[in-house]
């Protein structure tokens, strides 16, 4: 037998003595109580995972009215909503639309400039680049001309913010937050997979903004190349701009106990109204903190679609519709109403998102829902508009996460012009969309389908 071999052979018996070895003492481990504790210890882990990550016992299976909703062009419908949600009718001037980061960054930092008494800042992530170095350097000058600078941030969007960049705002006097800081404590497990996804950010309490902006390079531009982001914000004031404050001031007093209140936060009287008290529109703000008994976004986002008679227009990054809302869609198209649907294509900054989100597809499309993926760049705009006259604007997503986990601040504003504007700018940028057909979409391949299968597995995190 030549040496290697019997060199092999004569130490086979001594691997399986020792991994014989290793399996008794695994055995005697998990026969003593560490052993015990230990095992119990996996199972807790296990429990908690399933519980926050897994869509079991998260509310009903079917949610849906238990009598038609009223026109949105019906007083009632207005009423009903108000209701539903505990959230008040108000008026307001017409929010002022601006387009990707090259419209909004501008109105911004001329704002940030003037600010005499406040700044709030809240969106969802911020990371290092050109934009971060911009707004930190407008923003420190403020703090130190004495004006008040807070901002406050999720623990997960900011996990890529410059910290050390943020020490000079800080010791200029500006104050930071953070929202569910990730800290690996076992009790924080049970909430921090709750997300402060709300975008409010207010000068002076006077005039606020709000949208799917938040501070990255990739929201820099025009949407000119896929380095450039689709996106879109909208300046308010008056009683808008007091409830984004109020949105910003929630979660800043649940990160550092402090209550802002006074007339730096809420001034008194409505400037815009004073100006044009004819071209007021009526509204619903509503600020949404879901808990595992109310999903008030949801409510909110049924009732829009069941009020659809004649056309609903939704712009989503993120399309993902549980069993309600499929079917309320499928029930509108199958009613002739006019329902499509713009969601992002491969340029996508979460992959296993979209392919969850394709799942849905052949059961919408089958019912008549028009699919159509925008081309040139990442659409990160989050609009609906109903019948022409009733839109949803703010930082909620379509999405299971925004509906049901986020933290997130929503205007429903019910004005035919202001919906027209809107109506627009999506119809622009179906141009520039693919549209997805039933026949071309049961050709896709086994691979894909299970990719989709396997991203929904998930789909309570999304």
């Amino acid at each position: 037998m030549p040496r290697s071999t019997r060199k092999r052979a004569s130490s086979r018996p001594k691997s399986l003595s020792g991994f014989a070895g290793r399996v008794s003492g695994v055995l005697v481990f998990l026969n003593s109580w560490q052993g015990v504790f230990a095992a119990m210890g996996v199972v807790a882990l296990i429990t908690i995972v399933v519980a926050l990550f897994m869509p079991f016992g998260k509310g009903p299976q079917l949610i849906r009215p238990v009598a038609p909703v009223p026109s949105v062009n019906s007083p009632d419908f207005l009423r009903l909503v108000s209701n539903v949600l505990t959230a008040p009718v108000e008026s307001a001037s017409e929010p002022q639309i601006l387009e990707n980061g090259d419209g909004f960054l501008h109105a911004f930092l001329t704002d940030v400039d003037g600010a005499k008494q406040s700044i709030d800042f809240m969106a969802y992530i911020w990371e290092d680049g050109k934009f971060s170095d911009t707004l930190l350097a407008h923003l420190t000058r403020k703090a130190k001309a004495g004006v008040p600078v807070r901002i406050a941030l999720d623990g997960y969007g900011s996990l890529h913010a410059p910290w050390t960049k943020f020490a000079e705002f800080e010791r200029a006097g500006g104050k930071t937050a953070i929202f569910h800081s990730l800290m690996p404590l076992p009790w924080a497990m049970t909430r921090d997979h709750k997300r402060n996804h709300r975008r409010a950010i207010v000068i002076d309490g006077r005039v606020a903004y709000t949208g799917g902006v938040a501070v990255a390079d990739t929201w820099l531009g025009n949407a000119r190349n896929p380095d450039e982001w689709r996106d879109m914000m909208f300046r308010v004031d008056g009683s808008m701009a007091a409830h984004l404050q109020a949105a910003f001031a929630e979660v800043w007093e649940l990160e550092t106990g402090e209550i802002l209140n006074g007339p730096r936060f809420y001034p008194a009287g409505d400037p815009a109204a004073a100006r044009n008290p004819a071209r007021q529109l009526r509204y619903i703000p509503f600020v949404s903190s879901p808990s595992v008994d109310t999903f008030g976004m949801q409510n909110l986002v049924l009732l829009s679609l069941g009020a659809g008679q004649h056309s609903i227009r939704i712009v989503t990054p993120y399309f993902l519709p549980d069993r309600s809302m499929r079917q309320l869609l499928c029930a509108k198209a199958r009613a002739h109403v006019d329902v499509r649907v713009l969601v992002p294509n491969d340029h996508n900054d979460a992959r296993w998102v979209r392919y969850a989100s394709q799942n849905s597809y052949e059961e919408l499309l089958r019912c008549g829902v028009r699919i159509s993926e925008y081309q040139p760049t990442f659409i990160h705009t989050k609009l609906m508009v109903v019948d022409g006259s009733w839109s949803l604007i703010g930082s909620a997503n379509m999405d299971n996460r925004s509906r049901k986990l986020n933290e997130e601040v929503v205007l429903g504003i019910s004005d035919a012009a202001f919906a027209g504007k809107l109506a627009k700018v999506i119809a622009g940028d179906e141009a520039h969309a693919k549209v997805i057909t039933l026949a071309q979409w049961q050709q896709r391949s086994v691979f894909a389908r299970a990719l989709e299968w396997l991203a929904l597995a998930s789909v309570q995190q999304y």
